[in-house]
C-alpha cells in the first residue's frame, strides 16, 4: 500500500495573496521550509502544518490532501 499526499500550501497562500516570506514570518517556519512544502520536496510535520494553518486562518486538513493508492 502506498499514500500519496497532495499539499494545498501555494494554493491557499495565493487566495490569501500573500508571499511566501510573509507566511514564513506570519507561522514562524522558514521560507525555505514553506517553499520545500509547496514544490513537493518535504513532507512537513503535523505541527508545521498546524502552524501554516494558523497563519493562513484555515483549518490544517484544508491544506493537504490524501490517496491510497494499492499496488
Amino acid at each position: 500500500m502506498k499514500i500519496e499526499i497532495k499539499y494545498f500550501v501555494y494554493e491557499k497562500r495565493m487566495q490569501r495573496n500573500l508571499s511566501s516570506r510573509r507566511l514564513a514570518e506570519l507561522s514562524g517556519i522558514s521560507h525555505t521550509e514553506i517553499n520545500n512544502i509547496e514544490n513537493g520536496k518535504k513532507h512537513p510535520s503535523l505541527m508545521t502544518m498546524c502552524m501554516i494553518a494558523a497563519a493562513l486562518e484555515t483549518d490544517p486538513c484544508s491544506l493537504f490532501s490524501y490517496e491510497i493508492v494499492q499496488n
